[in-house]
């Protein structure tokens, strides 16, 4: 039978035995590019645009109560099963093979699994969110804080209750997006986000120029996920015209692979969650209604949160492509993407990191102006954005062991992750307060990185030590002379008032870690000659000035 799938990239191997063939690194750059695109926008729109637009108007007692919700709807995400996660992998296999009934049949079951699922979490959480919600309001006066003002509990009332609602529809819309990635397509889906964050903008400044308050945001978030749903659902159609989604077609054994692979993803996603949103829930309750402090450490935590993001580009391509390379058996090529990609990602995250951490003072200066309680946000911007550098080293490694199929090393990582954050949280907030929850947070990212390294090593065949020295010191070293500067700056502008002179600042720094970080690394060998002819092939970077002279001596080298 003929195949309806849209015609994907051939794979022509080339080259050294071993590396990633020129079809598959320019699949890989493409997608990694439409995703930088995406999320250079996104992190633009919400940093730059939205954030310090939205905290001045709703206040930071709003704006925690809105923070909340993102550890809100991870908390239900547990009930899932971990379904969505397995969506990508599958779907890239069978597009590989050839197999279209068994897209159908992933899709389906998907979206009528979390169809009915929806239903059920609605009609438990919205009464479980009210009781919730009169417990807060009954708590004695000294201890309710922010919570005293009733319009403020009646507004977490209604976020907590809507947006258990959108979740619920998101899922269901996830099987339809997930044809996108399965199938390589990733500059749809950006092109589609970008469309509906301009929907969330306009809304977003519409509803709150109308006096919606926090609730505004709600409503914003609402009307980008009618644009993106729908997007979603017309784009899967298209791309696989043979898709057919009906209850006929759900299958058991399906949802049973989905399932077990998907189980497993979950420990990671709690371990996620306690590291990465449980931080603003432990503020809010060991500093009881305190929602101005959640509103602050969220601050801190969206900066570092974004940067994160940084690296982490690349590994949404490599997802797909390494399920790929998997259904056809090419094991030296999936070791060739996880060394390269661990290379890449220390390049790109270590010099971010320790951007956030030398110059988090006049960052949020700038960022924020006048908003009282800056150095709050601040130190947990440079404790985060520390602890991140050992969250995303080990990115590569997770994309190869879940397109293998293999993801119980990442439950691993996860479940150390989970239980020494946990430990420490209890530990260090009686020992030093407040400062103690993402100081727990970033030494749980540590203990969790260095142990999945090792764990890797049987299945890589390679130590440790190894992808460590090669990938990791000369970017380590190569910052530090930059992160200096920026700790200096930060301390000489510590008094400094006004958004102008703190970029200043911050520009300053910025401009000299970055050219004596480039400086340093183009002066090492931390790049070969393979590096050079993708960042001049695939990437066509050589047009850059200055870059092409060095990366044509590179490759000849």
């Amino acid at each position: 039978m003929r195949s309806n799938i849209r015609p994907q990239v051939k794979t022509t191997k080339i080259g050294p035995e071993g590396d990633v063939s020129v079809s598959t690194r320019r699949t890989i750059a493409r997608n990694t590019l439409f995703n930088a695109a995406g999320r250079t926008w996104e992190a633009l729109l919400a940093l730059l645009v939205l954030t310090p637009y939205v905290v001045p108007r709703v206040g930071l007692a709003a704006w925690g109560a809105w923070a909340l919700l993102s550890a809100f709807t991870g908390y239900v995400a547990l009930f899932d099963l971990g379904i969505s996660s397995a969506y990508a992998k599958y779907i890239a296999g069978h597009a590989a093979r050839k197999e279209e009934q068994a897209i159908s049949r992933i899709v389906s079951t998907g979206f009528f699994f979390y169809l009915f699922l929806g239903v059920l979490l609605i009609a438990l959480g919205w009464p479980a969110i009210d009781l919730i919600i009169g417990a807060l309001g009954r708590l004695a006066p000294a201890r309710v804080g922010d919570l005293a003002d009733a319009g403020l509990l009646a507004d977490l009332r209604f976020l907590l209750r809507w947006a258990l609602v959108l979740f619920c529809a998101s899922n269901c819309v996830s099987a339809f997006t997930a044809v996108q990635t399965g199938l390589q397509r990733m500059g749809i889906t950006n092109v589609q986000s970008f469309v509906a964050s301009l929907v969330k903008l306009g809304a977003t400044i519409g509803f709150i120029e109308t006096g919606h308050g926090v609730r505004g945001l709600l409503y914003a978030e609402a009307a980008a996920f009618g644009v993106f749903g729908a997007a979603s659902i017309v784009a899967a159609f298209r791309l696989v015209p043979s898709l057919r989604v009906s209850p006929r077609w759900i299958e058991l054994p399906t949802l049973g692979r989905l399932f077990g692979f998907g189980w497993k993803t979950q420990v990671s996603r709690l371990a996620n969650l306690i590291m990465f949103q449980t931080d603003k829930v432990i503020a809010g309750l060991v500093f009881l209604g305190q929602l101005h402090l959640v509103g602050l450490y969220e601050l801190g935590l969206l900066w570092a949160n974004k940067s994160r993001q940084i690296p982490g580009l690349l590994l949404t391509a490599l997802v797909p492509a390494v399920s790929d390379l998997d259904a056809r058996g090419e094991e030296e090529r999936l070791r060739e993407l996880y060394l390269r990609g661990t290379k890449y990602v220390a390049f790109i995250g270590i010099p971010a990191s320790a951007f956030l951490v030398g110059a988090a003072g006049p960052l949020m200066r700038a960022w924020m102006g006048d908003v009282a309680g800056l150095d709050t946000a601040a130190w947990v911007l440079r404790i985060i954005a520390l602890g991140y550098v050992a969250n995303v080293l080990p990115g590569p490694g997770v994309t190869l062991v879940l397109g293998k199929g293999r993801p119980g090393l990442q439950m691993n990582a996860g479940l150390i992750a989970m239980i020494a954050n946990i430990a420490l949280t209890l530990l260090l907030v009686y020992a030093m307060g407040f400062y103690g929850i993402p100081i727990a947070t970033a030494l749980s990212m540590f203990l969790s990185c260095g142990w999945f390294f090792v764990a890797l090593e049987p299945v890589t065949g390679l130590k440790a030590r190894a992808i460590l020295r090669g990938a990791v010191l000369w970017p380590c070293l190569a910052a530090a002379p930059g992160l200096a500067v920026a700790a200096l700056g930060d301390w000489l502008s510590s008094g400094l008032t006004g958004r102008v002179p703190n970029a200043a600042v911050l520009l300053g720094t910025g401009a000299w870690l970055l050219v004596s970080y480039l400086g340093i690394m183009a002066s090492t060998r931390f790049f070969d000659a393979f590096d050079a002819a993708f960042i001049m092939d695939t990437l066509h970077l050589g047009r850059v000035p200055g870059v092409g002279a060095w990366l044509r001596r590179r490759r000849h080298a």
